[in-house]
């Protein structure tokens, strides 16, 4: 198992878009970093209440992750949607195939690989983010809170990863990367759509087709969670997050909906392994 994360590593490096997600990671880092000093700078944080300052930097932290979450979905995307028919086009799949190994266990190592690396990235950017506001406008983060946001912003990257493989084994890889933006973006819009919903006036259709897309691929839904728990759960979130327009929240997702996302995901990978198993390479 070992030797195929090593491998997966060994050909994310090989791609160009790992180098490219890699520079704008760095890109967005600094600009923000900057960005964040700035504002501080001409908002007056140090010179505000407390609980205005507070307030401010909440606001940052939702802007922050909220972007935060475009590059985790841009590394899986394009590390993951050629994972299996574009490994059978160059012929490098049919080769590893051949070992002795039952395929499931290859498609389940190659997952691996792939989640290992995804998650020391989306760790990085995460800590990255949270340490930039923290000591820039000095927002109070306890270890608990983070620690729980953090598990959950790495889940949704993971959740996207086992949609995307199960995609690479039916589709070819322009169309797998194409159908997985596709319902990622249904997601953020199904996320954008509930912020405005706390205003009112949004029609019952459109609330019924919210919840089933977001059903399909609740990547906003873990995200939103994770945002929750990072902002210090029911004692301050609500501050930040309750009139912020489409950024706000009218609803956390609750515990057995994470426990559906474990699920989900469980059903996704036993789907692909089965493909995968009976695919004609």
């Amino acid at each position: 198992m070992t030797m195929y994360i090593a491998v997966t590593f060994k050909e994310l490096t090989r791609k160009r878009v790992f180098l490219v997600t890699l520079i704008v990671t760095f890109v967005f880092l600094a600009l923000f970093a900057i960005g964040v000093h700035e504002m501080a700078g001409i908002a007056g944080l140090d010179t505000t209440s407390p609980a205005e300052r507070l307030l401010n930097s909440m606001v940052l932290m939702v802007l922050g992750l909220f972007f935060a979450q475009f590059l985790a979905a841009f590394f899986v995307l394009f590390s993951a949607m050629g994972t299996v028919t574009g490994e059978q086009e160059n012929g490098l799949l049919l080769a590893v195939a051949a070992r002795a190994i039952p395929r499931w266990k290859l498609y389940l190592a190659k997952w691996l690989g792939h989640a290992v690396w995804i998650t020391a990235f989306n760790t990085v950017l995460f800590v990255a983010i949270v340490w930039t506001i923290h000591s820039q406008v000095h927002l109070p983060v306890l270890a608990g809170d983070l620690l729980r946001g953090l598990g959950l912003f790495l889940w949704m990257p993971l959740l996207l990863l086992t949609l995307t493989m199960l995609g690479s084994v039916y589709l070819p890889m322009l169309g797998n990367g194409i159908c997985a933006a596709l319902l990622y973006g249904f997601s953020l819009f199904n996320g954008l759509v509930e912020g405005i919903a706390v205003y009112g006036n949004i029609p019952p259709a459109v609330e019924k087709f919210v919840f089933l897309t977001g059903l399909l691929l609740p990547t906003d839904s873990v995200y939103r969670r994770s945002l929750y728990e990072v902002l210090g759960g029911a004692d301050w979130a609500g501050m930040a997050i309750s009139d912020m327009g489409p950024f706000s929240m009218s609803s956390i997702p609750s515990n057995m909906f994470l426990l559906y996302t474990a699920g989900y995901a469980i059903v996704l990978l036993l789907l692909g392994c089965r493909a995968f198993s009976r695919k004609d390479l």
